[in-house]
């Protein structure tokens, strides 16, 4: 749980300095940071969701409307980075994606350079808007699972469309905390188009 509590003090010290790059309700925010004038200004009241631009990076947001401090993240890929001390896990997750009227990812881990036999696991799916902000719509429950074998042993995270007749850009993002081991500490995430918009 060493990451939780990192993570919990990123926010909090995001939030005392100022950090924000996103507008409060009702004021203006200027999409991925940049400086008034660079870029069209979007208020996070008028921002909607859409589909994000190739390469979208933009600022997590939580289901209160405050900036996620993240660790390094990045799409699907077999390359992570070492941790400086303890051990690297593979962090599973799959592409947002629709089931039965709301939009679900998932998530899971196998033990990669770690030689824990469990970890404690969570997923998050996040929906772009207009704003250039991905903000959270669902987390799963933190289990504590086993190394990932094909079936079982993974987390789920949904949210109910409240409409079908658009596409968005959606983000699956997992968290794996490995038991009793030092690990590194990417977020790492699946990124996917799906006909399903939750307000």
């Amino acid at each position: 749980m060493i990451k939780q509590a990192v993570r919990a003090a990123a926010v909090l010290a995001a939030g005392l300095a100022g950090t924000i790059a996103l507008a409060a309700p009702g004021h203006a925010a200027v999409p991925g940071g940049a400086t008034p004038g660079s870029a069209a200004v979007v208020s996070y009241e008028d921002a909607v969701p859409g589909l994000a631009p190739a390469g979208a990076t933009g600022v997590y947001l939580d289901r209160q409307g405050r900036r996620i401090a993240q660790p390094a993240s990045g799409p699907a890929s077999s390359a992570q980075p070492q941790a400086l001390l303890g051990c690297t896990p593979e962090s599973g997750r799959d592409n947002p994606h629709y089931s039965s009227g709301d939009v679900s990812g998932h998530g899971w881990w196998k033990k990669g350079s770690c030689t824990a036999d469990t970890a404690h696991v969570y997923n998050c799916l996040y929906e772009w808007y207009t704003d250039a902000s991905w903000r959270q719509k669902a987390c799963s429950p933190t289990k504590q699972l086993r190394p990932y074998t094909g079936s079982g042993d993974r987390t789920v995270a949904r949210a109910t469309c409240n409409s079908t007749g658009q596409t968005i850009s959606w983000r699956n993002h997992v968290d794996v905390d490995v038991d009793g081991q030092i690990d590194s500490s990417e977020w790492p995430y699946n990124q996917a188009n799906v006909n399903c918009v939750v307000n």
